[in-house]
């Protein structure tokens, strides 16, 4: 029996199998490479209509992100170009190759934090904020506040300085509460009412900061000695709805 024309049928309809499965692969993969030219496109739009796109050199999606590269000239910059790409539908998440420039001085940015901190009008003895810096410009904040807003601007003002590379805000807000609010209120007229400490409320930036969490307070900042530490912690603890402190007061004779 001749089987010669059953063999090449088996051959035909294996020939006719894979080159469905590449058409099916090659459609599957331009169907991909046109969803993510898409993406890139929005990416390239959205930074565009929120006057972003200045700063960005290129957009591109590698291994399944959006690649963003360029050389935003401060870290608050940096931060609104990835916030704004994150924000584009179907962007799950961003690789960032933009480089900020570092400081020229360790010493010229701790003075530059500490002012834009200070100089903030709506930092008050209310809030606490304390910073680190690591790798030639990367900043952590730290501390709290009592409002959101005061958050989004003491990170916009220390993202702007020049030599900033990087932030990181571990900056709590505290809750909204008219009792915790009565409260700051009580604490800073018995402190500095006190004769140990009288006439340093009246200072721009006084040295004692209170922070009320649910009744609960933190003193920060610095004092004169070991005597004005345990003060200041003593007048605390005996005010009324007190229900705990925390002495983190520094002594800088």
């Amino acid at each position: 029996m001749n089987t010669r024309p059953r063999i090449r049928i088996v051959w035909v309809a294996v020939v006719a199998l894979c080159w469905s499965a590449a058409v099916i692969a090659g459609t599957a993969g331009a169907q991909a490479n046109q969803e993510s030219d898409a993406l890139v496109e929005a990416v390239r739009v959205k930074l565009k209509d929120e006057k972003l796109d200045t700063a960005v050199t290129a957009v591109s999606f590698r291994d399944g992100l959006i690649v963003l590269t360029g050389e935003p000239g401060n870290a608050w910059l940096k931060m609104k170009i990835i916030e704004a790409a994150l924000e584009v539908e179907g962007v799950e998440s961003v690789e960032s190759e933009l480089e900020v420039a570092g400081p020229e001085s360790a010493q010229d940015l701790a003075r530059a934090l500490v002012e834009q901190v200070l100089t903030y009008s709506d930092y008050t003895v209310f809030d606490d904020i304390t910073f680190g810096v690591a790798d030639g410009g990367i900043v952590t904040l730290a501390g709290a506040v009592t409002n959101p807003l005061k958050k989004a601007e003491i990170e916009e003002r220390v993202g702007r300085i020049m030599g900033v590379r990087d932030l990181r805000s571990e900056v709590r807000v505290l809750p909204l509460s008219p009792s915790d609010d009565r409260l700051r209120q009580q604490l800073f007229r018995n402190i500095y009412s006190d004769p140990v400490f009288r006439g340093l409320g009246e200072q721009v930036h006084p040295p004692i900061h209170i922070i009320v969490d649910r009744s609960s307070v933190t003193l920060t900042g610095a004092v004169r000695s070991n005597v004005e530490k345990v003060k200041a912690e003593s007048i605390a603890r005996t005010t009324s709805r007190v229900m705990q402190v925390e002495n983190r007061l520094q002594v800088n004779p």
